[in-house]
């Protein structure tokens, strides 16, 4: 998972600003989503979501933590806790962004290691001074497992060392989330990596992580499992500094416009999945939840996923869209997609009304003159909302009566 791409930041994106030929490749030789949403436009939501396969609505995380009140709620089933169900070795490496405290922490929600930061963003250089303070409050700072660690170099390629190094150390089946910072902010880069990207910063970290994705890649080639690792690559939402590109997309992180939350994803896995296809169907996060799983012999989770497994639109088996309905909300702001008609409800404001399949922009706002398809996807979206609040407010029950893991929503 990159942090902050850009949707057009890649090659095989279109974009040329940037030399990725290992994700290249992989796309190539793999399936890209070209309609494909994280649950929100925002990190900390947006892999709540992923992590879950499930609407974080459902538990009221809709902003970024590290508030008590806006974390993953310890009741909810993770993907790592899915996999260790089919005793696979599971790992996180990289950027949690889950909640701070230990209750959170990525060894009690179904990781067997950890090697990152708890929260947000920081130096890609060790910083003693900043990132790297020693106290039990710095969130920042690197950990291996609850223990703070010293790191030399640059941050991306020590991530990438330590993924290598829990895959060489297992020879059980492995899960692996590998959540690289980059290219979030700040903008640094080595002066090799600056050379090679025309002294862009944003271009370099980009640069850098696709080559530590090949690095990686080649490891698993030459431990000869290759052939058995399916690999998935996706942005945890839009891309936000000056130099990131959505276009076409309107919007940005943060916003509910496309950019926001249209990201690139991918999947790969040699004589597994079908090479050189792209699915144009509304895709979510979400299903990389039940997919994997499945894929790896999962049948039934404890909760209810709202993702779903794609195997049949990746096989060729199903065409279309993997769902015609997507939903999202931060607070006051939401978003309804169905099937090429976008709704976006900001409080203070009217709504907005776009039409995906002739203004994949969002220019040409159609309010006014739709004013029946405004009224129809304002009730779903209501609907949807309702779904929520009913589920936060029995979380808080069920909470109250300190029996947790017993409610499901149909």
């Amino acid at each position: 998972m990159a942090d902050d791409l850009g949707y057009n930041d890649l090659g095989f994106q279109v974009s040329t600003n940037v030399k990725i030929p290992d994700l290249d490749k992989l796309a190539a030789n793999g399936v890209v989503f070209t309609d494909a949403h994280t649950t929100a436009s925002i990190c900390s939501p947006s892999r709540t979501g992923f992590i879950t396969g499930r609407y974080r609505q459902r538990f009221g995380h809709e902003a970024n933590c590290p508030p008590k009140a806006k974390v993953m709620d310890t009741s909810e089933f993770t993907m790592g806790q899915a996999f260790q169900t089919l005793n696979y070795k599971t790992f996180m490496v990289g950027k949690w962004h889950l909640g701070d405290q230990d209750e959170y922490y990525p060894t009690n929600r179904g990781f067997d290691e950890f090697w990152g930061l708890r929260e947000g963003s920081r130096s890609y250089f060790y910083n003693e001074e900043k990132s790297d303070k020693t106290h039990s409050k710095n969130f920042h700072k690197i950990e291996h497992n609850g223990q703070q660690v010293k790191f030399e170099g640059f941050l991306t390629d020590r991530m990438t060392d330590q993924a290598i190094r829990m895959i060489n150390e297992t020879e059980k089946p492995f899960f692996m989330f590998l959540s690289y910072t980059a290219p979030h902010d700040p903008l640094q880069a080595t002066e090799s990596d600056l050379q090679k990207a025309q002294n862009k910063p944003y271009w370099a970290l980009i640069q850098n992580m696709d080559d530590n994705i090949g690095r990686l890649v080649k490891f698993l080639e030459n431990k000869q499992i290759r052939k058995k690792t399916v690999i998935w690559f996706l942005s945890d939402n839009g891309g936000t500094c000056s130099t990131a590109l959505n276009i076409p997309l309107n919007g940005k992180k943060g916003i509910k416009f496309e950019g926001g939350q249209r990201v690139p994803m991918l999947i790969n896995c040699p004589g597994v999945i079908p090479a050189g296809k792209t699915i144009t169907g509304l895709t979510s996060a979400m299903d990389i939840f039940p997919t994997s799983y499945a894929l790896a012999g999962g049948k039934v989770t404890p909760k209810p996923l709202d993702g779903v497994d794609i195997q049949p639109f990746i096989s060729g088996e199903k065409e279309g869209n993997p769902h015609d309905v997507l939903y999202w909300r931060k607070l006051e702001g939401a978003a309804i997609r169905s099937n090429d008609w976008k709704l976006i409800r900001s409080e203070g404001l009217p709504p907005m009304l776009y039409n995906l399949k002739n203004d994949l922009s969002e220019r040409n706002n159609l309010a006014k003159t739709q004013p029946e398809k405004v009224s129809q996807l304002l009730k779903k979206l209501e609907s949807w909302e309702r779904i929520g609040q009913a589920s936060v407010g029995r979380r808080q029950t069920i909470h109250q009566n300190q029996k947790r893991d017993v409610y499901q929503i149909s």
